[in-house]
């Protein structure tokens, strides 16, 4: 019996479908249809998938229905559902494909299968089930999740008709869902791992919470839209920046094998930490030089890379300081806080100001008014005068979880570094704004 499989994933270029004549498709896509061709010709089940978007993976996949378009499975509501929920996270709100809104279910053995991709990122997890009938089927995802959020927790049987009717049934609920045929879904692609190392789940979920808000948004500029990871054999560095802020996170590694630098979509890096479960093992991570696959349990996650090549990161860090100051950080982030209802107003900009061991945060805006704060801190060097964005400096303290944290300084325009107290493996680096 023959199941899904990928055979290969290529990135292609395009701003329109392929069958408008104004495009002129690339040697990738030639390819690629000279494949899909002669595999029809040998017989072999084959979808081919075209999207227009630049930076899109193109899935050629031959994609074979486990036991026909016939299934029965009976799952526990709250494992489907947590399967689908985790799937579905891939899912984009507007695609124009509408399989690419679908979650594809294929049963063999004893296990269920669950999937969906926008073909940039791609779901997959395992929930055990009892399998009647082997098969597969394709539903919205929309629908599937509204419809297992509100069945009561007993089993849940799933059905195909061969109409691609999906059918629902759990106590008295009855449901029939109009789907897909499962021959259209782009199954996700197997990454060759030219670069592969495994690593505490905590320590990555972490490591995304304490990098990922610094990630660019314009997507003018791709490649800082997405998190770096620099994987050498002493470890995992991630770093993120959008020009006005850096972060660099050092993290510890096992069983690595090759050095890469990877450039992840912020996106992916965010369902990623969503996914790895907390207290619970370790996360496998494959590279290839185009694609990255994560692994926790029986979860996967695929995403494409980035291309290009990140900025030189290490050469805005500051590696000498003239000023230096110690500040709780609690008490820091409150003060913050409260001077940021007025500095919202002014473009988020607060002034802060050293008078021996007291720390001044001041902002004010012609239609709100003046806030005043003042925090005890610890100082070396001379006193200092400069302004900064109250967000970017409430999302670093925000991450960080030290009773107090060190501020260097080296001067009223230069960027300042910000570290945890005592702490050399996270560093935040900021450019001030200009006082007004």
């Amino acid at each position: 019996m023959s199941t899904p499989l990928a055979l290969s994933a290529k990135r292609i270029e395009g701003r329109s479908r392929l069958h408008r004549a104004s495009i002129r498709p690339s040697l990738a896509v030639y390819s690629a249809l000279a494949e899909f061709c002669q595999a029809r010709l040998n017989g072999h089940n084959t979808a081919f998938v075209f999207d227009p978007c630049p930076v899109t993976l193109l899935y050629y996949s031959r994609i074979s229905s486990i036991g026909g378009n016939r299934m029965k499975v009976i799952c526990a509501r709250k494992d489907l559902n947590e399967g689908v929920q985790t799937a579905a996270r891939a899912v984009t709100a507007r695609t124009s494909l509408p399989i690419l809104g679908h979650v594809l279910s294929a049963a063999e053995g004893e296990r269920l299968r669950i999937a969906a991709t926008d073909l940039e990122i791609g779901m997959e997890c395992v929930v055990e089930a009892n399998v009647q009938e082997p098969g597969s089927l394709t539903v919205p995802a929309r629908y599937m999740t509204e419809v297992l959020n509100t069945l009561p927790e007993t089993d849940v049987a799933l059905s195909v008709a061969e109409t691609f009717a999906v059918g629902i049934k759990c106590a008295t609920s009855d449901f029939s869902i109009l789907g897909l045929p499962p021959e259209e879904f782009p199954m996700l692609p197997e990454v060759k791992e030219e670069v592969s190392f495994i690593i505490d789940g905590d320590v990555l979920r972490e490591g995304i919470r304490k990098t990922s808000f610094a990630v660019g948004v314009d997507e003018s500029r791709a490649i800082l839209t997405g998190i770096l990871m620099q994987v050498t054999e002493s470890g995992l560095k991630l770093v993120a920046t959008d020009t006005h802020r850096l972060c660099v996170l050092d993290c510890p590694l096992v069983e690595v094998r090759g050095e890469v630098n990877a450039i992840v979509p912020g996106r992916a890096m965010n369902e990623l930490s969503r996914i790895v479960p907390e207290g619970e093992g370790t996360v496998s991570v494959g590279i290839s030089s185009s694609q990255v696959k994560f692994k926790a349990g029986d979860t996967v996650l695929i995403s494409r890379l980035i291309e290009g090549q990140f900025p030189n990161f290490e050469k805005v860090i500051p590696t000498e300081y003239t000023k230096k100051l110690i500040i709780p950080r609690e008490q820091f982030e409150a003060s913050l806080k409260r001077v940021a209802i007025v500095a919202k107003e002014n473009s988020n900009r607060a002034i802060i100001q050293t008078d021996d061991g007291k720390l001044t945060l001041t902002a004010e805006s012609g239609t709100v008014g003046r806030a005043h704060e003042e925090v005890e801190i610890v100082k070396k060097g001379e006193d200092t005068r400069m302004a900064f964005s109250t967000r970017y400096l409430l999302d670093v303290l925000g991450v960080i979880d030290t009773e107090a944290v060190e501020m260097e300084l080296t001067g009223e325009v230069n960027q300042a570094l910000i570290r945890p107290q005592d702490s050399t493996d996270y560093l935040y680096v900021v450019m001030p704004m200009q006082i007004t």
